[in-house]
């Protein structure tokens, strides 16, 4: 491995009989960076998060996490990894605190640091109160979040996740997106796997796009440089430029006239900034028909390189 990578693939292969689920895939991840793997259903992505953890091996090609092979050498691959790969399935049972302090015995952690290291990540992703609960009594949410804080138990320099949010309502996804963000400015590696588009913009600055097992391209995010969100209004009819400035001009909203009838907005700020948009558009009484979020370059790259999922 180069100096400063933490993962490298050249040529791997996986094969379940005749099923080829990875078909000679290589690629790089450097230490710090915030990458994504993009793709449906059946691409290819937790199959390539198996490989990484060391719980299959590759059918051809060589795989390389910290210099070593993560089959192998499993316990010096993974070291310094933190992973949620799949659904794994717990005891229903067994409860949260216990679970967490069967993670924290496997990290090395003196049993007097237990409590401390639990309450820590447990604190971060919101679960704190939920120690005394079993397993099996959790939400699907709940439970997501008590695995993602297993995976932050000891603080590892690398996070793989496989589709991170799965379970979490709009708030939690974004107080997640916060937390794995702090991450990577903190020097933190993260490698991400997920099948929602929206996902990757607000996290990654890099994505590998994934289908049928094969790599179709590996290219920045580039987000928009404002992070505006663009939205396409419809009218029942003509409606004056100044009426819908006088209405979106306190939120600092551009308008750009797209055709008869039709509003092309440039929103600052998010969703959140978007909702009060379109509150303040009903409130004042103008004839709106239709908002559609127009797609960005991610979206239209996603359909270039992969398709829609039922092609």
């Amino acid at each position: 491995m180069a100096p400063g990578e933490v993962i490298s693939l050249d040529q791997v292969e996986r094969t379940y009989g005749e099923n080829r689920a990875l078909d000679a895939v290589s690629f790089r991840v450097r230490s710090g960076e915030a990458v994504a793997l993009l793709g449906p259903n059946g691409a290819g992505k937790t199959t390539t998060f198996r490989l990484l953890t060391g719980l299959v091996p590759p059918s051809a090609g060589s795989l390389r996490v910290f210099g070593v092979d993560p089959f192998t050498q499993r316990a010096s691959a993974l070291a310094h990894v933190g992973a949620l790969v799949g659904s794994p399935g717990s005891l229903p049972y067994l409860k949260v605190y216990d679970l967490l302090e069967h993670v924290c015995r496997i990290r090395g952690f003196p049993r007097g640091q237990f409590l401390k290291e639990i309450q820590r990540t447990t604190g971060e992703m919101g679960v704190t109160a939920l120690l005394q609960r079993p397993m099996g009594g959790l939400s699907t949410g709940q439970e997501r979040r008590v695995l993602l804080s297993a995976a932050l138990v000891g603080d590892p320099e690398l996070l793989l996740l496989d589709e991170p949010t799965l379970g979490l309502d709009p708030i939690a996804r974004g107080d997640l997106r916060g937390l794995l963000g702090n991450l990577v400015r903190r020097g933190h590696t993260l490698v991400v796997s997920t099948h929602l588009i929206e996902e990757v913009s607000p996290l990654c600055s890099r994505v590998l796009f994934l289908k049928n097992g094969r790599l179709q391209g590996d290219e920045p995010v580039a987000p928009r440089p404002d992070g505006a969100i663009r939205l396409r209004l419809r009218f029942r009819s003509e409606i004056p430029a100044e009426d819908l400035r006088r209405t979106l001009d306190p939120l600092r909203i551009t308008l750009v006239p797209s055709g008869p009838g039709t509003v092309d907005l440039s929103i600052p700020g998010g969703e959140a900034i978007q909702v009060e948009a379109l509150r303040a558009l009903v409130a004042s009484g103008v004839p709106l028909l239709e908002a559609e979020r127009l797609q960005d370059d991610l979206t239209q790259r996603y359909l270039q390189r992969v398709g829609r999922e039922e092609e």
